[in-house]
C-alpha cells in the first residue's frame, strides 16, 4: 500500500510540474491572443492530437477495446467542457495575480472540492473523514495564498 501512495505522490508531483508549465504557456498565450481564444484553441489543438492518438490506438487494438459506457462518455464530455473554462480561467487569472499566486489559489480551490469529495466518498474510494488536521491543511494553504498574492 505504501508503494502505491509513493507512486501516486510522484505522479501527482509530475502532474503539478506539467500544470505549472501549461499554466505559464497559457498565461503568455492569453496575453497575446486573448483568454477565450487561448482556452478554445488549447482544447481544440489538444483534442486534435488526442484524436490522432485515439485513431492509432483504435487501429492497433481494434474496436472491441473502445466500447465505452454512455455514462462515462457523458462524464468525459462535461470534463472536456470544464477544461475549456479551466484553461480560459487560468489564462485570465495568472495574468493578473501572477503564476505562483494564481496556481496556489487554483490549488486551494481544488483542495476545497477534494476535501468534500473525499469526505463523502464520491471519488470511488472509501470516505476519508474530515478531521481538524485536514481543515488545518486548508487553512495553511489559504494563508499561503494570501502571502503569495502581489501587494501592489
Amino acid at each position: 500500500m505504501r508503494t502505491a501512495i509513493i507512486a501516486g505522490a510522484i505522479g501527482a508531483l509530475a502532474t503539478g510540474v506539467a500544470i505549472g508549465i501549461q499554466a505559464t504557456l497559457t498565461s503568455r498565450a492569453g496575453g497575446i491572443i486573448g483568454n477565450v481564444r487561448t482556452g478554445l484553441l488549447t482544447n481544440f489543438l489538444g483534442g486534435a492530437i488526442a484524436g490522432v492518438v485515439i485513431l492509432i490506438l483504435f487501429v492497433q487494438q481494434g474496436s472491441g477495446n473502445w466500447k465505452i459506457p454512455t455514462t462515462a462518455v457523458a462524464m468525459v464530455a462535461v470534463s472536456g467542457m470544464l477544461g475549456i473554462l479551466i484553461i480560459t480561467g487560468i489564462s485570465f487569472s495568472l495574468q493578473r495575480a501572477g503564476v505562483a499566486a494564481g496556481l496556489a489559489t487554483i490549488i486551494l480551490g481544488q483542495l476545497i472540492v477534494s476535501i468534500i469529495v473525499d469526505s463523502r466518498g464520491i471519488g470511488s474510494v472509501e470516505p476519508i473523514p474530515l478531521t481538524a488536521q485536514r481543515i488545518g491543511g486548508l487553512f495553511v494553504m489559504a494563508v499561503a495564498v494570501f502571502l503569495l498574492m502581489p501587494k501592489n
